[in-house]
């Protein structure tokens, strides 16, 4: 009787065990969605640019930015721009720390909007991210700036 108790604390202990693995390799879309809410706030530098703009590819979905009333589409034709014109609107906030205040994050199938209220040096600053899912990806599909 004690033998079989043994062995069924130990097969127990192996299904936690692999619970916590099968749970630690499985990135769920919240999670993604987190990682993405930390590569946007932070310190600004050209690094963080290049880590929030790998989930921008232009040329799968077409990514429209807003700021102060004024739209950009950036898609196939005109992808290698995004990259210096986000560096160059970033240039005033080089150095500088986005802090987060608020966030909200909604899943809806492909679609996500993550919504953030950021303090910055200038003061505070609303931005909506949307994004869509291509495949295992999440890709930006429009970012509001207010």
């Amino acid at each position: 009787m004690r033998r079989m108790g043994i062995h069924v604390l130990f097969i127990l202990s192996l299904v936690v065990v692999a619970a916590g693995v099968t749970d630690a390799l499985v990135v769920t879309d919240h999670e993604r969605m987190e990682e993405f809410v930390d590569s946007v706030t932070g310190h600004v530098s050209d690094t963080r640019i290049d880590n929030a703009l790998r989930y921008a590819d232009p040329s799968k979905v077409t990514m429209e930015l807003v700021h102060n009333g004024r739209r950009h589409r950036y898609d196939d034709g005109n992808a290698r721009a995004l990259r210096p014109d986000a560096r160059k609107a970033l240039a005033t906030l080089a150095g500088s720390k986005l802090r987060l205040i608020q966030e909200s994050i909604a899943l809806d199938g492909t679609r996500a909007r993550i919504a953030l209220r950021l303090r910055t040096n200038e003061g505070l600053a609303n931005t909506v991210f949307d994004l869509r899912r291509e495949d295992d990806r999440w890709l930006l599909r429009r970012v509001t700036v207010n």
